[in-house]
């Protein structure tokens, strides 16, 4: 129901006059004169490499087509709605992206319920218009690479869930803390995991911003963490609590010209039954040299190279496909979230019986 009432939404405003608009934002629950509804999206058309004998060599994909509304319904209340529709398009489900209120009494108090991210590192907390690569971590089509993000998702400690936060912003400290059912969304299987988490972020000088989070989730006997992010379940409701900790860095801002450069280490428990951990650390850094448009109907606006590092060691299964990921690439930008982004990703195995990975990706982002 609520992804039919977000696509009604973005129907109107995108096809409606004006007048029919105007309509919308002054509906019984739009009443005052700061309320309002805007609308975003977000399409990413993708062409990649395989990396690995067997698959298909080359792939052009829709990889995130994302339609938003957001809500104004007081100075207190707002809300938002995010369709993903990239499945849609090849005749798969579409899926209720984001989908939440929020209840902001102070800027140093609010309280968030529905579907959103889990307060859980800054790489996990980068919105996708805004990637300094064009992914979050590994993504080789018939191959397992495990860096420091696969490992998160798979363990459903970063990404999206149901679930309910406290969060604010008072001077220097930015924070978020809550409760949360369990995996949703790209993650894969739901399941009741009883996860709470936390991050705090301090900025102890102007350009840097320092944050320290921590998790801790139920892990049912039967269910070892997976790639495709499948939970599972366990008949005997026998479950054991681990926990995950991170603490992240970013130099400077996405958009501006200059430096920027994100950061996290984490560790934590991988399968408290078998006593198995995991640790692992990415960087994202990236130069943007901008000034190039000597006219505001430039094509070109600003050049940004960059290099991802992202490495993880794994005890267990998924020991056996960790390794480090290297991606140096080119951001091309016609406007601040418009862009032509290429990346090359080299997967280096721990294992020294697994081969090198390589993969080309090159992808169209327009943000609106």
């Amino acid at each position: 129901m609520l992804l039919r009432l977000a696509l009604a939404a973005l129907a109107l405003a995108v096809c409606a006059h004006p007048a029919r608009a105007q309509e919308v934002a002054e509906s019984p629950d739009l009443e005052g004169k700061g309320d309002r509804i805007t609308f975003g999206g977000l399409v990413q058309t993708q062409f990649n490499t395989s990396g690995q004998d067997g698959a298909d060599a080359t792939e052009l994909s829709l990889r995130r087509v994302r339609l938003s509304a957001n809500a104004r319904v007081s100075p207190i209340v707002s809300g938002r709605i995010q369709a993903e529709l990239a499945n849609a398009a090849t005749g798969g489900a579409a899926e209720l992206n984001e989908a939440y209120a929020l209840f902001q009494f102070d800027p140093a108090v609010g309280v968030l319920v529905g579907k959103g991210g889990r307060p859980f590192g800054i790489i996990d907390a980068t919105t996708a218009a805004t990637l300094t690569p064009i992914e979050r971590g590994a993504r080789f089509r018939g191959a397992e690479a495990v860096e420091l993000y696969r490992t998160l998702e798979a363990l459903a400690y970063a990404g999206r869930s149901v679930g309910v936060q406290v969060l604010g912003e008072a001077g220097p400290v930015v924070y978020a803390a809550g409760y949360f059912r369990g995996a949703t969304g790209e993650e894969g299987g739901d399941a009741d995991i009883r996860q709470v988490a936390a991050r705090v972020q301090v900025q102890p000088v102007a350009g840097v911003k320092v944050g320290l989070a921590a998790t801790n989730r139920a892990f049912a006997r039967d269910a070892p963490p997976a790639l495709d992010g499948g939970l599972g379940a366990d008949p005997s409701g026998d479950t054991r609590r681990g926990s995950g900790v991170a603490l992240d860095v970013e130099i400077g801002d996405y958009g501006r010209t200059g430096f920027h450069a994100l950061g996290e280490v984490v560790t934590g428990t991988l399968d408290p039954f078998r006593d198995h951990a995991f640790r692992g650390a990415q960087g994202w850094l990236a130069y943007r040299v901008g000034g190039l448009a000597g006219r505001t109907d430039s094509v070109l606006v600003a050049v940004e190279p960059l290099l991802r590092v992202s490495a993880a060691d794994a005890e267990g299964p998924l020991g056996e496909s960790d390794g480090v990921l290297l991606t140096p690439g080119l951001n091309l930008y016609a406007a601040r979230n418009t862009r032509l982004a290429l990346n090359l990703d080299v997967f280096l195995p721990s294992a020294d019986d697994r081969e090198t990975l390589v993969a080309f990706r090159g992808q169209v982002q327009i943000a609106f």
